[in-house]
């Protein structure tokens, strides 16, 4: 697909109202999106559109961060089951709906920061590291995941731990291998943002896309940068016996950062 077939395929879509093509999905906006655009639902690390152009999209109120593509880290093999054993906590339905030994092992990392967990990310040109500092965790404060009263009754149960931390961390991705998966699924991005509403009549979801950014030529060098200073985020999400996915997410305000050209239709 070349750019200006995705330009006037945008255009036909464009400011009008659509109903909600796949009622009770959370990511309707996205789904409807892609029904609209001709888009076939797939699970291969392949661009949305012809194979070229990835499609991203996002409620005009929303602040969430995007998630541009899922990856695993690589360093030490099976690393997120090892991080649910030795810096999890016990899930909310453990012994319920999961058995009673079920970890979950939560965390939106970024590389400005530490979290209240004492988490935080490094890059540089060779790796990207998840890192953990008993010194940065907020001992004091309530844990809200509710397993333990505070962080700092989280961090005396670690040296219990099944697995010690000291043998997992630092957990890491091959920088050069993340800028190739990047840059292939990545190179090419539409953002596409929309606003919602309610019909008044069916109570259906409605939504009007009426911007869309279209970026292209992948600016690698800004990848160690973007993670460095807060702009990308590693996303942890896994419980003992199934990982939902690691992530690569960013701010919205940041995305074009990561591109050298952009055309803006409104």
């Amino acid at each position: 697909m070349k750019t200006e077939e995705l330009i006037l395929l945008l255009k036909e879509v464009m400011n009008v109202w659509h109903t909600g093509t796949r009622p009770g999905n959370d990511g309707n906006q996205g789904n409807t999106l892609e029904d609209l655009l001709g888009v076939e639902e797939n699970n291969i690390s392949l661009p949305d559109l012809g194979g070229v152009f990835e499609l991203k999209t996002q409620k005009k109120e929303s602040n969430a961060l995007i998630t541009l593509m899922h990856s695993e880290p690589t360093i030490p093999k099976t690393a997120v089951p090892k991080l649910c054993i030795a810096l999890g906590w016990p899930h909310k339905k453990a012994g319920s709906k999961y058995p009673d030994d079920e970890m979950s092992f939560r965390s939106t990392t970024s590389g400005n920061r530490y979290s209240t967990r004492g988490f935080k990310i490094r890059a540089d040109d060779k790796n990207l590291e998840l890192l953990f500092s008993p010194n940065h965790v907020a001992e004091d404060s309530v844990d809200k995941s509710g397993a333990y009263a505070t962080y700092g009754e989280w961090l005396e149960s670690l040296n219990q731990r099944e697995i010690h931390y000291s043998d997992v961390l630092p957990v890491k991705y091959d920088m050069k291998i993340l800028e190739q998966k990047i840059r292939e699924k990545l190179d090419k991005t539409v953002l596409v943002l929309c606003k919602t509403k309610r019909c008044p009549d069916t109570n259906a979801k409605l939504f009007f896309y009426d911007e869309a950014f279209i970026l292209t030529g992948l600016k690698h060098n800004k990848l160690v940068e973007l993670f460095n200073s807060g702009g990308l985020y590693l996303d942890f999400d896994a419980r003992t016996r199934h990982n939902h996915g690691t992530k690569i997410r960013i701010q919205r305000k940041n995305l074009a950062d990561l591109f050298e050209n952009s055309i803006v239709l409104e």
